[in-house]
């Protein structure tokens, strides 16, 4: 066994666990309403690796809440780390979980209120995690891997007989065809090791939307949290353990056909086990690593917003005023917006038109780690995007992050707008133009694509 000594050993790690959970009380966001918690049934936490080789050091941040814009939270946390560190914000990647039982961190109208002071406490949550992670740095390997998990992601978008493309469609129908769409039931996973074996850390990818707890007013960590737990059983308190959510815009975890009739806290501990076996099935057996090259690299795509036209205003104003019911704004294709959510998106198409920018230049990273190279998306992108990363990228192993360095809300590709529904409607947070899933495509694989034949 290697020894804490060995000269081989270049490569150092360190992780640190913040609890972020929120007071009863607080608001949630997940919902087009409030939602006022009063229980806990997982704690909420923001998780920092630290992994550092030569004279480079990448952060990898995940973060037990619904989404973060780098304007509201990631910049001033990056900004914070760096001057503590030293660590450069291109070489930080802070992602989002994506559970829906986190207090809301987003305001939009007629939705959850956001608590200011929750903000500030996890911005200075994410910053402690980082500055725990780096000074605790110490001679690790590393073993990575990829694997899959059955019967945990499905495509949530369902063609219909008549054609149309149908979200979260209820179980029982008979007029279905079938899934709109492909899954990505990859898990990549990384173990992250002291020198005499034991885990510091434990690092891991699914293309999976959150799953969901028993009780819609309690916070809850989720099937991420859940991972964490079991890690935790059997490495220890100190193995910090991350999972991040990938391309997952249109993947939930509802299964149709019912093969396992659970739900709640009962399927998130199901969908995080399922998880956990992926991931050992890919490194336990791996090869383990005392040295590998790191390097981070960051880009910008420049992401136009949806065209507002003078019709949508005035629709959203006659449904506002109650002066007609349906809400046929430009960008709504195939099914329209359905009758209990016609007010929220009259709503919500004024203050698009009011305060969203034509267009913004938005983050995407690539941290690569000997043969492991993680990249990440700033929304919830749809499943094919990521894939097509994958597919397309030089390394050979990627994983792809959503959710992370700020976030633009839905990102369906181009099919995915073509076909409408829910992912594509468009509000003050999904406020991306048609295109935008392939312009993030192109930026990404600017970075980890395959080099150009002379």
């Amino acid at each position: 066994m290697a020894t804490m000594s060995d000269p081989e050993a270049t490569l150092m790690a360190g992780s640190c666990r913040v609890d972020t959970t929120p007071k009863l009380g607080t608001d949630l966001g997940g919902y087009f309403h409030s939602r006022l918690c009063d229980s806990i049934e997982r704690r909420l936490h923001a998780k920092a690796l630290a992994l550092k080789s030569d004279d480079t050091t990448v952060l990898l941040i995940s973060v037990d809440i619904i989404m973060m814009r780098a304007s509201d939270i990631v910049d001033e946390a990056k900004a914070r780390i760096t001057a503590s560190t030293g660590v450069p914000a291109d070489h930080i990647m802070v992602s989002a979980t994506h559970t829906h039982n986190g207090p809301a961190t987003i305001a939009r109208p007629g939705g959850p209120v956001v608590d200011p002071d929750y903000i500030a406490s996890v911005i200075e949550a994410i910053h402690r995690a980082a500055v725990g992670a780096v000074t605790t740095l110490v001679p690790a390997q590393i073993a990575y891997g990829q694997s899959t998990v059955e019967g945990v992601c499905f495509n949530r978008r369902y063609r219909r007989t008549d054609g149309l493309v149908d979200w979260n469609p209820g179980r029982g129908r008979d007029d279905l065809v079938g899934p709109a769409g492909p899954t990505d039931p990859t898990v990549t996973g990384l173990i992250v090791e002291d020198l005499d074996g034991r885990v510091i850390g434990v690092w891991s990818n699914l293309s999976l939307h959150y799953v969901n707890a028993d009780s819609p007013t309690t916070v809850s960590s989720d099937y991420y949290g859940a991972f964490d737990e079991q890690v935790q059983a059997l490495f220890g308190p100190g193995a910090h353990s991350q999972l991040t959510n990938g391309c997952s815009g249109n993947i939930n975890n509802v299964d149709l056909s019912d093969a396992v009739e659970t739900k709640g806290r009962t399927r998130a501990d199901q969908v995080a086990r399922a998880t956990l076996g992926a991931v050992f099935a890919g490194t336990q057996m791996a090869r383990r690593h005392r040295q590998a090259t790191i390097t981070a690299q960051l880009t910008h795509a420049r992401l136009q917003r949806v065209e507002v036209t003078d019709e949508d205003i005035q629709i959203a104003k006659d449904r506002i005023a109650e002066k007609r019911e349906d809400v046929p704004f430009s960008f709504v294709r195939g099914m329209p917006i359905k009758e209990s959510l016609r007010l929220h998106y009259a709503r919500r198409l004024l203050a698009l038109a009011e305060t969203s920018p034509d267009d913004r230049d938005v983050p995407v990273m690539a941290i690569t780690i000997g043969d492991l190279c993680i990249v990440s998306l700033p929304g919830e992108i749809f499943v094919e995007i990521g894939l097509a990363i994958r597919e397309r990228s030089r390394h050979p192993m990627t994983a792809v992050v959503g959710l992370a360095n700020d976030h633009v809300g839905y990102v369906p590709d181009q099919k995915g707008f073509e076909e409408g529904n829910y992912e594509s409607w468009r509000d003050p947070i999904s406020w991306t133009a048609p295109g935008s899933g392939e312009v993030l495509l192109e930026a990404a694989l600017s970075l980890v694509g395959q080099p150009e034949q002379s």
